[in-house]
């Protein structure tokens, strides 16, 4: 409770100087990226139930070096729960109650304000709840860092107004990279952009190969292109080239985004031969216009500094691929 006054004044400020939509008359949602305010009584909150939302959201994201939480967690109780607080971007709202006979969560969008997401988890009692939710974890988890993704990707958008030029004639895609990535080098059908920072680094890397099966998007397949490619044209000081690390094994998954089905590798990279390394992760697809595979990767080198919020903000790109039409592009390598 002692976070709540410091989070009143602050949401209190961004929605005093946010504007309306003036499609829907909904100011847009506030609050930070990557945090959760969870609406739960005190004495739910320091019991089973609460301890099991916390251990949940707090859980630590997948592929970082180091433990960074998923989430920062602001906990307010119901009777503080005012119009203010109504307009935050992520909200748990938990219902313990006898009157479900079984528990469920169910999601609303847009509710209070645009682009906000709210997340209510009904069950019967507090061994009941702390169950469920431990049982969901990964699905709850996996839909409020999506729909953080997605927000982020459309704010980029709105940012960045058109897509990168280099992007589409090299691999006839559009995708909107973030406007710190300033620094390009170009290969065959390999096109690799940093922002040079000399503390918290972000790379984003593009490169494409024909399409012969759908093996390619098989974990083991990845992992080889991926070592191949970045192996290549990532090199350092003492005969050093980029790979994927062994200590953390790469996570994989598949999933469809914006109708493109995609498999993702979420890992750890590291250069041979130095000490270089940081946490990536890359997506793959086909590009049905030109019968191309195309792998977009996004890295970061920044020790000493949490990773989670520079890998998100990067990764807030890969939500804003799309193909334009063929007619609209010219397809080629430098």
């Amino acid at each position: 409770m002692k976070q709540f006054a410091g989070l009143l004044t602050i949401l209190a400020t961004v929605i005093l100087f946010t504007s309306c939509d003036s499609a829907g008359g909904f100011m847009s949602a506030s609050g930070a990226n990557n945090e959760i305010l969870v609406i739960m009584d005190d004495h739910s909150w320091q019991g089973e139930a609460g301890r099991a939302l916390f251990e949940v959201l707090n859980s630590n994201v997948k592929g970082l070096p180091q433990p960074e939480p998923n989430f920062r967690i602001i906990q307010i109780t119901p009777e503080n729960f005012s119009s203010t607080i109504k307009m935050a971007r992520n909200i748990i709202i938990p219902d313990i109650s006898p009157m479900y006979s079984q528990p469920k969560f169910a999601a609303d969008i847009d509710k209070y304000a645009r682009g906000q997401v709210i997340m209510n988890i009904n069950a019967s009692d507090s061994t009941a709840f702390a169950n469920y939710v431990t049982e969901n974890s990964a699905t709850i988890l996996d839909y409020f860092i999506t729909k953080e993704l997605e927000r982020n990707g459309k704010w980029l958008m709105s940012e960045i107004k058109s897509p990168s030029a280099r992007a589409q004639q090299m691999f006839g895609i559009n995708i909107h990279i973030p406007k710190g990535i300033v620094n390009f080098e170009e290969f065959t059908n390999f096109l690799w952009g940093t922002n040079n920072a000399g503390r918290g680094r972000q790379d984003l890397v593009i490169y494409q190969f024909p399409y012969d099966s759908e093996r390619v998007f098989e974990k083991e397949s990845l992992l080889s292109v991926r070592n191949q490619y970045l192996g290549k044209y990532i090199t350092g000081s003492f005969n050093s080239n980029m790979t994927t690390s062994t200590e953390y094994t790469p996570d994989y998954r598949t999933m469809e985004v914006n109708g493109i089905f995609r498999a993702e590798l979420r890992g750890l990279w590291e250069m041979t031969n130095d000490m270089m390394g940081g946490p990536f992760v890359m997506q793959a697809f086909v590009n049905e216009n030109t019968g191309m595979v195309v792998v977009v990767e996004a890295y970061v080198y920044a020790p000493e500094m949490n990773k989670r919020n520079l890998m998100r903000n990067l990764e807030a790109s890969f939500y804003t691929i799309s193909m334009p039409e063929p007619e609209d592009v010219f397809v080629g390598s430098k």
